[in-house]
């Protein structure tokens, strides 16, 4: 990717000697986002104060470019606060019955869990399969599956060590068993393709403060119009209705497509920055942004093996992501010691976590490597 040099320079961490590698966790701002923030707050304070067809045009614009990075329809998408309330809208808004089962794995994350947990006071039963050194195996999951299984939730990437499930495969097993199949995608949309539709996929639901570069505190799902009527909004609002502005008219008229599942006012702030993210990874391209991200991390993977590391990630590349783990018997030590050369990772269950995006490079991989080194051999 030749434009990396110039993409590095809106990002303004990278003046400071900072290398980045916690996508996984949050991604810093770049300068797009902080540039159209800083009009929008400078508009809201001398200029058009409500600002609120301005909002609109915002709204359409922003929904209009997320249904093209994952190939849907804009009346698909709604925006909500984050993952978790997304989950909720779903695990909220169905019919369930006492003795339905929803299938989840032990290896996600809470929030593709407890919105699910929660239902237990329905009399919903939770079935878990057990990951397999990190990989979830669809045999498994197969397995599993009852007459009463309505449900199956799980994530686009594992968050723990990037392991990248195979949806398709997933979506197949769902649709021959007529099962609703939902996503969590916060940890492979931005950095990765996806084609809800091609998939199968009836719900997703997506953080943008991830991969995708947002600011924190918005979030999308997707409805597929195969589950769009069974799925009641259980959150009614003044916006989730038609004919808004007609006050004092009570009647709970839903809009007709995914915007019912907006009661309220949105995070303006969250879509001015998000918007200016999103049209600069789709002028770039999620291919070539997957391209890079899986290059650098081939190399990483390759750097650590060497090294003589034991990798949690899984390698092969149809299960691969912009996450690589790996074991370290000093771990928090290593985590300390890396903040202190302005090297971010996560520590997450013990283990060394790094998640490069698309405008890292290979010098800070090599840094990276060379810190490791210098840690095992002197600290």
């Amino acid at each position: 990717m030749k434009e990396v040099a110039t993409y590095r320079r809106l990002f303004p961490h990278i003046e400071k000697g900072v290398i980045y590698f916690n996508h996984a966790a949050v991604s810093p701002m770049h300068r797009r986002s902080l540039q159209a923030l800083e009009a929008y707050h400078r508009e809201r304070a001398e200029g058009d104060i409500e600002f609120w067809p301005g909002v609109l045009t915002v709204k359409d614009r922003l929904k209009q470019s997320i249904a093209r990075l994952i190939h849907a329809r804009p009346e698909q998408i709604a925006l909500v606060g984050n993952t978790s309330i997304g989950l909720n809208i779903l695990a909220n808004g169905l019919d369930w019955r006492p003795g339905d089962r929803i299938l989840l794995n032990n290896f996600e994350f809470p929030a593709n869990v407890y919105p699910f947990l929660n239902l237990r006071r329905r009399g919903v039963e939770i079935d878990f399969v057990p990951h397999h050194e990190g990989r979830i195996p669809l045999e498994a999951l197969s397995r599993r599956i009852t007459s009463r299984t309505r449900l199956l939730s799980i994530s686009f990437v594992e968050f723990l060590n990037g392991f990248r499930n195979d949806l398709q495969a997933v979506g197949e097993l769902c649709r021959r068993r007529g099962i609703i199949f939902c996503v969590d995608g916060i940890q492979g949309v931005g950095a990765l393709e996806l084609d809800v539709e091609q998939l199968g996929i009836d719900f997703l639901a997506n953080g943008g403060q991830k991969w995708l570069m947002w600011p924190q505190g918005l979030a999308f799902i997707s409805v597929a119009p195969r589950i769009f009527e069974q799925l009641y909004p259980v959150f009614a609002g003044w916006l989730s209705v038609e004919d808004a502005w007609d006050f004092l008219d009570y009647r709970l008229n839903f809009l007709p497509d995914a915007a019912r599942f907006e009661p309220g006012t949105l995070n303006v702030p969250g879509m001015i920055g998000a918007l200016a993210s999103m049209e600069w990874f789709l002028q770039i391209g999620i291919p070539r942004i997957e391209q890079r991200i899986l290059h650098l991390t081939d190399t990483l993977i390759q750097g650590l093996q060497q090294q003589g590391y034991r990798l949690f990630t899984v390698t092969e590349s149809r299960f691969r992501s912009g996450i690589v783990t790996f074991f370290h018997q000093r771990a928090e030590s290593l985590w300390e010691f890396l903040k202190t050369q302005k090297i971010h990772v996560s520590l997450r269950q013990g283990m060394i976590r790094v998640s490069p995006h698309f405008y890292n490079t290979m010098d800070e991989i090599q840094a990276f490597l060379e810190a490791l080194t210098y840690f095992d051999q002197n600290m």
